[in-house]
């Protein structure tokens, strides 16, 4: 039998005229802000590509004698990729132009000094510190002068590092009421143990051997003897190094330096009797001073040259250029610059692109010498050993490695670095770690205090060896134990075959020990102490050129264009966004978990808000 349909077609009212009227506008508003946003995009990347066109072409027309300014208010960035999308008009000075310029300018009969305006704070590693004076010294060694300027030295925290930069310089220029903190070097970690162990969650690591002590702030109360020990020695030996140095450069005695750094602080007057400062003064004083030396009849406007502007300058010839030639290179530099893991992300080198940019080198019949500087603390192994297999590859195709430690090249990063021909170090270079540690946190009590009731339905009697909600098993125990001899044992055999060590010796510089670099060359981890322009020039003496000045660079991974930097910096800001959406999801159950941790432990804990 037919049934006629229940669902009849009704007209709908009209809405009311207000509503229809705010609706209107509402999209219009909608449409207007999609138009500008594209337009405004549009423009970014247009006036990116021009920007970038003309400013890389601009050769600064130089006067016949200036002097090199140069403000520093940030750390220097040592690859392209890693300066930001909006500093594509003018982008800062990569570290290894500087270094370069700074020679180049030694050399150079119109640049009578260089001034440093350090702003106060300004973040740099100590490694770049330590180039940075080396190259001091050259561009001071051809009777040029060097003044740097800060309101303090070290008022933020950072004193000593701070000192042992201006150290190098002829004069030190204060501003009144700065100070001059130098106040040695103390090293804090944090042992929260205790504060797991009230929220119910229980720490479960292996390491190997005893020096690695990565997850040890988790598993135990106070510092294991090793862990004291390696601390100890590292901090002493780093302050060390630079007691030594701003003694030599202040001509001052070492056991006056250290003097100091016992007082720790001292107002401008103290300072500038102690010989620690040269001059308290504003910068105006520094600049007029500086006329007067070069040419009295001049002004600040003809004297100063800013570093980008010389550097941009190819009058100079390929000394501190920026290197990035298609065709025709000498050698590769390649920076392995994070963790090393699979993926790339922010602060992370991805193997799987390193390794691919590596055999590509490896067939380049062209290029005989690859350069590798490495600032990494580690990472997965397995991505570590994709990038040595890359690296024996390529030596088997003839390549020279030379590997250039910067601030720091520890466990994963000293991995990569075993097979090189040449390893170079800073003296302040964190290496070495040769060793191993993972595990999870077990938060099973945890969900028992929030009223959380896992159930789960298994295949496998490990499958839930990963699974945060469950503590190992004796057998998952004992995977564990022989996944971490098994890289351990892996790590000290690579490192024996690739530094030409007995096993006798790996072992006793392995153990998990993190090493300064001029602790490292004396275990036999490391060939040479020197910088990135080191490790380039022996590069170009093992092709029989002059030096680095000679050589032409590719760089890998390929630079990116500020279109593309672009691109990458709006692609992060969606990830971010998605991510802070997966977050949102799961707000309830962190603001009451936030409930109960303040319950059970006392601490003040903001119930977490995602907007």
């Amino acid at each position: 039998m037919y049934q006629r349909s229940y669902f009849i077609p009704v007209k709908k009212p009209k809405p009311p005229k207000r509503r229809l009227i705010r609706d209107i506008l509402a999209t219009a508003l909608r449409r207007t802000v999609m138009v500008l946003g594209t337009l405004f995009l549009f423009s970014i990347i247009t006036g990116s590509v021009i920007s970038w066109m003309v400013v890389k072409d601009i050769e600064p027309i130089l006067p016949e004698k200036f002097v090199l300014y140069m403000p520093v208010y940030d750390d220097f960035a040592e690859h392209e990729n890693d300066i930001s999308p909006y500093d594509f008009a003018a982008p800062p000075p990569l570290f290894r132009e500087v270094i370069d310029a700074l020679d180049a300018a030694a050399q150079d009969k119109r640049v009578k000094g260089l001034v440093v305006d350090l702003s106060e704070g300004a973040p740099l590693s100590l490694a770049h510190i330590e180039e940075l004076r080396a190259a001091l010294k050259r561009f001071r060694m051809s009777g040029k002068f060097a003044y740097i300027y800060s309101t303090s030295y070290g008022e933020m925290g950072r004193g000593l590092g701070t000192y042992y930069l201006a150290s190098a310089f002829n004069n030190i220029w204060m501003q009144p009421m700065g100070v001059v903190s130098m106040a040695g070097i103390k090293a804090e970690v944090p042992f929260v143990r205790d504060t797991l162990d009230k929220i119910g969650v229980e720490p479960q690591f292996f390491s190997r051997k005893e020096y690695k002590t990565l997850f040890q702030s988790f598993t135990g109360r106070e510092m294991s003897a090793a862990s004291r020990e390696e601390i100890e020695t590292l901090v002493n030996d780093l302050a060390g190094q630079m007691i030594q140095g701003i003694a030599a450069d202040r001509g001052m005695s070492p056991e006056s330096v250290r003097g100091f750094v016992n007082k720790g602080i001292f107002i401008d007057s103290e300072a500038l009797a102690a010989g620690l400062v040269t001059h308290v003064d504003d910068f105006e004083a520094l600049k007029a001073a500086v006329i007067k030396e070069v040419d009295p009849k001049s002004t600040a406007a003809k004297i100063f040259v800013r570093m980008g502007g010389y550097i941009n300058s190819s009058a100079r010839g390929k000394s501190g250029k920026n290197v990035i030639v298609k065709k025709g290179a000498d050698i590769a530099l390649v920076y392995i610059q994070g963790m090393i893991g699979f993926s790339d992300e922010a602060d992370v080198t991805g193997a799987e692109n390193i390794t691919d940019d590596i055999y590509d080198i490896a067939e380049d019949k062209g290029i005989k010498v690859i350069v590798i500087r490495i600032n990494s603390p580690g990472g997965s192994p397995a991505a570590a050993e994709s990038i040595r297999r890359a690296i024996l590859k390529a030596q088997k195709n003839g390549k020279k490695i030379v590997v250039s430690m910067g601030d720091m090249a520890a466990s994963g990063g000293y991995w990569v670095a075993a097979p090189a021909d040449r390893i170079f170090a800073l003296p302040v270079t964190l290496t070495g770690s040769i060793g191993v540690a993972g595990g999870k946190f077990v938060f099973a009590e945890l969900w028992k205090k929030v009223g959380v009731n896992w159930q789960s339905v298994q295949y496998g009697d490990n499958a839930g060896i990963w699974s945060p909600n469950e503590k190992f098993s004796d057998s998952g125990t004992e995977r564990m134990n022989a996944v971490m001899d098994s890289v351990y044992s892996t790590f000290v055999a690579l490192v024996a075959e690739g530094r030409h060590l007995s096993p006798a010796v790996t072992e006793k510089a392995a153990r998990g020990r993190v090493w300064s670099g001029r602790q490292a060359q004396a275990e036999g981890l490391v060939d040479e102490l020197g910088g990135l322009d080191r490790a380039l020039d022996y590069a170009a003496a093992q092709l029989k050129l002059k030096d680095r000045t000679a050589l032409e660079i590719e760089v890998f991974p390929r630079p990116l264009s500020p279109v593309e930097k672009v691109f990458d910096f709006l692609e992060g800001q969606v990830a971010v966004q998605d991510a802070l959406k997966d977050v949102s999801k799961i707000r309830p159950f962190l603001q009451s978990l936030a409930v109960q941790m303040n319950a059970r432990t006392g601490l003040a804990y903001e119930p977490l808000t995602v907007r």
